[in-house]
């Protein structure tokens, strides 16, 4: 049993440098049984060897540019793959499947973009629906938005609720991790005695760090012992700065010494960050397919104020691991919530051990394996 998993090729895999879709790839793969031999193909890495095995999984990497997607075609369809997985690249189905036709087409999506009508006309995804056995997403909200859009093929959709490494993102209150979070919080000169708000992420306006900036003003007059971090930068592993970064730089100024911005930060760094954070803040302005930092955050057992949008609802259970804010745009939605997880000790925690419970319970990397191989089981059957 042989499936082939075919990377947009915007980011490494293993995700040396992050990346969303390509964290899902590897995590997932990892954890489905030896008997279905995973074949990845992505983009080289200069740490990275062009043909690599690891463990079961197999790397075949190529250079990104316009040769991408041809130089995998053909070595894809001259494999003959059972299984062809093709993430976010609906338009390179066709004509794979034309020069494999015995394989059975996977079209697994981790947002509407790729399928937006400026891309693709309607017709022509529903052409390319209907040529795969499967359209993965990874939230209800995805799978209704498609079935809605898409009623004829409704039947081929399906979704696994992502989740993430309960044991990479560890509970802030472990010994060792409080400690080694004193340590960070001097290193980035917060006060021992400031409690910390967190984003992390693109800073891209979609994003939505410009709405929390504009809250955490109101914020501080109320709980001046506060600090927010920002997390991330324009792109990943990108260290300069973007016109909309020095945008909100210029919009912090009056709070400069109640934020500090990190720029992008590795992903071996990333727990700790989480781990720091006192609450963690999701303000998307766009309808979030999942939302993975949030998840990360459950598992640092940080609560979580979020947006309503998109599928966070699914994994942000207002009033047990965190508070839904219904008006993302407006930067007064954020204040209270966050204010009161910062002046309730009590309610912080309780959510963040709900959170870290959902999280081993349900929303890890194990069982949304688990779900992809039954997937690839039913599919071959």
């Amino acid at each position: 049993m042989s499936v082939a998993i075919i990377s947009p090729g915007l980011l490494p895999i293993p995700p040396v440098l992050g990346g969303s879709v390509e964290t899902v790839v590897q995590k997932m793969v990892e954890n489905i049984p030896a008997e279905i031999n995973i074949d990845i193909f992505a983009r080289t890495h200069r740490s990275q060897p062009r043909e690599e095995t690891i463990g079961k999984i197999r790397y075949h990497r190529f250079p990104a540019g316009p040769e991408y997607f041809r130089q995998i075609r053909t070595r894809v369809t001259a494999e003959k793959y059972p299984v062809i997985q093709v993430e976010n690249r609906p338009l390179f189905i066709p004509r794979t499947r034309a020069e494999s036709p015995k394989s059975k087409f996977i079209c697994s999506l981790h947002s509407l973009v790729h399928i937006d009508p400026q891309l693709i006309r309607p017709a022509g995804v529903l052409n390319i629906f209907r040529q795969c056995t499967k359209i993965l997403v990874y939230s209800d909200f995805m799978k209704k938005r498609l079935q809605e859009m898409f009623p004829s093929t409704a039947d081929r959709v399906s979704f696994i609720h992502l989740g993430t490494d309960p044991g990479q993102f560890r509970p802030r209150w472990e010994p060792d991790i409080s400690s080694k979070v004193q340590n960070l919080k001097k290193i980035l000169n917060i006060p021992e005695d400031h409690k910390t708000v967190l984003f992390a992420g693109r800073l891209i306006p979609k994003k939505g760090p410009d709405i929390l900036i504009r809250a955490m003003k109101h914020i501080l007059r109320e709980y001046p012992r506060c600090c927010l971090v920002i997390v991330g930068g324009s792109w990943f592993a990108n260290r300069k700065a973007s016109p909309y970064i020095k945008e909100l730089r210029q919009l912090a100024a009056s709070i400069s010494g109640n934020i500090r911005f990190t720029n992008y930060v590795s992903q071996a760094e990333l727990p700790l960050c989480f781990a720091m954070a006192d609450v963690f803040v999701c303000p998307s302005q766009w309808d979030e397919p999942f939302g993975l930092v949030n998840v990360e955050a459950m598992a640092s057992g940080v609560p979580v104020v979020a947006c309503s949008r998109g599928g966070i609802p699914e994994i942000v259970k207002n009033g047990e691991t965190g508070f839904l804010v219904p008006n993302e745009k407006e930067p007064g939605s954020y204040i209270e919530p966050v204010l009161n997880l910062l002046k309730n000790d009590q309610l912080a925690h309780s959510f963040g051990i709900n959170g870290r419970k959902a999280v081993e319970s349900y929303f890890n990397w194990q069982r949304a394996g688990s779900e992809l191989s039954r997937l690839y089981k039913t599919i071959l059957r």
